[in-house]
């Protein structure tokens, strides 16, 4: 059979199981876009599976024209240390980078996969062979040209574990040094260690550390800034600030053929403290807070010079038992018991005004992520059975913890929560909250061995967005993964992933998604209490600021972005 058979093949399986009922359009399309299959393929597939009453995403037909010109201003958190687009994993550093730096796919609001660098993307019959096109034109800001061998080079360079990225975790046992070849100038194969389905996530702004940089990059990004992105570095000051000024030669176009972007420039404002960012933006200092935190922030929502945009995300809180040391080793139960503890309702009213999903401590959540098959159970509070739980653990007279977590976002806050409702169950929680740098902290020599953030007894970590419930099992519970806080290993979930992975028939991958949400449920390794609705504030002038979460949120070169300029405020 060949690749272009196989994809037709593919695309009527996707278009029987709309009709069936067993998965929405809006999941067809980001099925269709992960095998590649062009948006007036999708169409057609769509157009096939009848009419719907599905809600339609909203056009851009009603936004203002955009205005040429000025400059954009962001205010978010410094980077922890100076960026390294290759490590880097925190949203100062992500945002600083995201300016001059594409990848070869891109996200879009709905997770589905939208070309970049690539413009194309093929899967082989087997689905362990992805042969990738690339756009031909494009230049780095230093005026060399993009091809194959920087793909290449970007790719090994991550998969080297000298080099510490956390774009290892998903790429481990996927795809291994040497895997990936220049078939031409500008075609790329990658060979995979075994056949994977949902391989272009990996290589998408999805996942944040597979950035594409020139063949000559030897480190130091603050001082090379060289990408294709729209913007270049111009000033970086540590800590303080980050300017950015237009890149001219910039490949991108809108739909009317204007060059891409319309701004001259961008500042990005470093202040950690949420409320001290707030202040800035009511003042009329900066025009954007990418990542709004709801609690301090009310007064934004009536502000009538702002703007407060409430859209999807797949964002978590992640709290984590760490398997490796004691209470939480070898006792399940245990675990379970905290997991019993929670009112998810109350923790959701609290941090978020009710706007977020609630989670039940797995990935495969069907309110969450479309497509995935029902629940296991919901989790709600009952403390009759988390006295149990305790009892079976060991613990009939209860037990102390300490659950770790930084002051950053609403962190503070859930672990206040958390303290609070554990209470009545008989455990007591202390809270050993640290600096947002030093919870990130560790020794260069062990960095993975030695963060608090991987390795204290019980943590809580911020994880923005991620596309599709496997990126994050493979980022987090698979037991060579670099970002692994629970250090999990569960024989029979890694072979059910394994399954998962290489499953392109929908129906029996949902079948096999069912057993690794029962079994990550059942013996939590992490809890899930909610899937954050992100908030993101902008001056009431300022349009086109897109993406689902953390990963995407960067004002995009889209049609609709439109700034006045600072000059005339």
């Amino acid at each position: 059979m060949t690749t272009d058979q196989y994809r037709r093949e593919y695309a009527e399986h996707l278009i029987e199981q709309c009709k069936k009922g067993h998965m929405t359009r809006r999941q067809l399309l980001v099925r269709a876009s992960v095998f590649g299959l062009s948006a007036t393929v999708a169409g057609q597939m769509l157009a096939a599976c009848g009419e719907s009453e599905e809600t339609a995403t909203p056009t851009a037909s009603g936004l203002p024209e955009p205005v040429m010109g000025g400059t954009i201003k962001l205010i978010g958190p410094a980077p922890i240390t100076d960026p390294d687009p290759v490590t880097i994993y925190d949203q100062g550093g992500i945002v600083l980078v995201y300016q001059f730096l594409e990848y070869l796919i891109d996200l879009d609001n709905n997770n589905g996969l939208k070309p970049k660098l690539a413009e194309s993307w093929t899967p082989s019959e087997t689905g362990d062979v992805w042969t990738f096109n690339l756009r031909q034109g494009v230049t780095f800001n230093d005026g060399s040209p993009f091809e194959a061998e920087d793909v290449i080079t970007s790719i090994e360079r991550v998969l080297d574990p000298e080099n510490g990225s956390g774009a290892l975790s998903q790429l481990s046992g996927v795809l291994s040094p040497g895997g990936a070849r220049a078939v031409d100038q500008y075609t790329v194969e990658f060979t995979l260690d075994k056949p994977y389905v949902d391989f272009p996530y990996m290589v998408s702004s999805g996942n944040y550390n597979t950035a594409i940089l020139s063949r000559t990059y030897k480190g130091d990004i603050v001082n090379n800034p060289v990408g294709t992105g729209p913007f270049m570095l111009q000033d970086y000051v540590t800590k303080q600030k980050a300017v950015f000024v237009k890149n001219p030669t910039y490949w991108g176009k809108d739909a009317q053929g204007r060059q891409l972007p319309y701004l001259d420039g961008m500042e990005y404002t470093m202040v950690e403290d949420n409320s001290a960012q707030n202040l800035q933006l009511q003042s009329g200092a900066v025009d954007v807070q990418p990542q709004t935190v709801f609690q301090g922030a009310q007064a934004l929502f009536g502000d009538p010079n702002l703007r407060v945009d409430i859209y999807p995300g797949t964002g978590i809180r992640e709290v984590a038992f760490n398997v490796n040391v004691e209470p939480w080793k070898d006792n399940k139960a245990l675990r379970q018991a905290v997991a019993y503890c929670l009112d998810r309702e109350a923790i959701n009213q609290a941090l978020y005004d009710g706007r977020s999903n609630i989670g039940h401590d797995t990935f495969w959540d069907p309110t969450v992520f479309a497509g995935s098959p029902a629940l296991p159970a919901e989790r709600a509070q009952d403390y009759d059975m988390a006295k149990q739980l305790l009892s079976d653990a060991g613990y009939p007279d209860g037990l102390d913890i300490t659950l770790t977590h930084a002051k950053y976002l609403e962190n503070p806050q859930y672990a206040q929560l958390i303290q609070e409702q554990c209470k009545p169950a008989g455990i007591n929680v202390k809270l050993d909250q640290l600096s947002y740098e030093a919870y990130y902290a560790g020794d260069d020599a062990d960095y993975y061995g030695t963060t608090p953030w991987l390795n204290a007894a019980m943590t809580i970590t911020e994880w923005g967005s991620r596309p599709a419930p496997g990126i994050y099992a493979a980022a987090m519970l698979l037991p060579d993964a670099v970002w692994s806080s629970s250090h999990w290993n569960n024989p029979e979930w890694v072979g059910l992933f394994d399954q998962y992975q290489s499953t392109a028939d929908e129906a029996s991958r949902s079948d096999i998604a069912a057993q690794l949400s029962s079994i990550q449920q059942d013996d939590t390794p992490i809890l899930l209490a909610f899937y954050i609705t992100q908030l993101r504030t902008q001056k009431k002038n300022v349009y086109g600021i897109q993406g689902p979460g953390l990963v995407l949120l960067r004002p995009q070169p889209g049609l609709h972005d439109r700034v006045r300029p600072t000059t005339d405020d």
